[in-house]
């Protein structure tokens, strides 16, 4: 599926979408550059679940878990990761089996998401706040 947003009001819609056709666990790879908005599709797929403040990017801490409607929501951001082996230490394995993750930065960490994960890739389009947004792997 590809969508074009125009704002990051936009963005968060179409995570909202997306959150209404998935169920846990599922692992959500966020493939973008800096300030693509993979945070705001990560607060528009919060926002569907009723998390509707304190969404940010858990840059230094790794991982924020949030929890609303009996869902447990796992964001990630594995930019400063080098290894594996920190990502496991921190139970990343036990994590992306409980509710659903999202991870920031998965890029060098593949080999560690489950087979039937999604991808969504977000690129910058032609005006300043346009995106493109290519979901891969939803089940609809």
């Amino acid at each position: 599926m590809k969508y074009i947003s125009h704002s990051p009001n936009e963005t968060e819609e179409i995570a909202r979408n997306l959150a209404k056709t998935v169920s846990a666990p599922k692992v959500i790879c966020l493939i973008g550059d800096l300030g693509a908005g993979k945070t705001a599709f990560t607060r528009g797929f919060a926002s569907a679940y009723g998390i509707d403040k304190g969404v940010s990017s858990p840059t230094f801490t790794l991982q924020h878990r949030y929890e609303a409607k009996g869902m447990r929501i796992n964001h990630y951001d594995l930019y400063r990761l080098t290894d594996g082996d920190e990502l496991l230490d921190i139970g990343f394995e036990e994590d992306i089996e409980t509710g659903i993750s999202l991870i920031e930065w998965p890029d060098a960490f593949m080999s560690l998401m489950p087979e039937n994960h999604i991808t969504v890739r977000i690129t910058r389009g032609e005006g300043i706040d346009e995106r493109i947004i290519e979901i891969e792997g939803a089940e609809a």
